[in-house]
């Protein structure tokens, strides 16, 4: 029954990664461990939390104005 119960599991978590690629159109990007410390101690903040409520949101709006400030057009499309 073990042996079931693993391929079954395995089924499952490989039909949720399948579903999970397929939605989403966004990209990963790593950040170095001690980067990812200090935005989330910055974001931590109530105040700021406000403003940014996910490590990821904060890194986007950073990154954006970081290329906006240097001319690169971000227009979609």
């Amino acid at each position: 029954m073990d042996f079931v119960n693993r391929n079954v599991y395995i089924v499952l978590v490989t039909i949720s990664m399948l579903m999970v690629t397929e939605t989403r159109n966004d990209t990963a990007v790593r950040i170095s461990k001690w980067l990812d410390k200090a935005v989330e101690g910055y974001i931590s903040n109530r105040k700021t939390k406000v403003k940014f409520p996910s490590k990821r949101n904060f890194v986007d709006t950073a990154v954006m104005q970081l290329l906006e400030k240097k001319g690169v057009n971000l227009s979609k499309g």
